[in-house]
């Protein structure tokens, strides 16, 4: 654990053939993120809008390949991680706590359904 006694990556795992996202995490979990789930839920102001506007997103009925294939990670202080995805775009900041609630493995979406 962290000196914050929550649970943070540890490493991750780019599952090209799968599009998707594996985080391990401090206390053993691992997670799994869709890419293209990822990339809907971006967290930016052009993607999800600011200040009562809109993001780009929100006019968007599709995602193309490129905006949905991710090439890297990047750390972001001791808090969260910045994808970095084909198309360029890599200013959306994924806080730990928001990845790891976002979580798709069964186990997560079983609690998240009972609660």
């Amino acid at each position: 654990m962290s000196q914050y006694d929550e649970a943070v990556p540890t490493s991750f795992l780019l599952d090209e053939e799968d599009r998707r996202l594996l985080l391990s995490w401090s206390d053993e979990h691992e997670s799994i993120h869709g890419w293209e789930a990822l990339r809907w839920a971006c967290p930016c102001a052009w993607c999800a809008g600011e200040g009562g506007l809109p993001g780009m997103l929100s006019k968007k009925q599709s995602l193309s390949v490129e905006e949905t294939t991710l090439v890297n990670l990047e750390v972001v202080g001791r808090y969260g991680l910045t994808p970095v995805w084909e198309d360029g775009h890599k200013t959306g900041i994924y806080t730990f706590e928001k990845l790891r609630a976002s979580c798709e493995c069964d186990e997560c979406r079983k609690k998240r359904a009972t609660r």
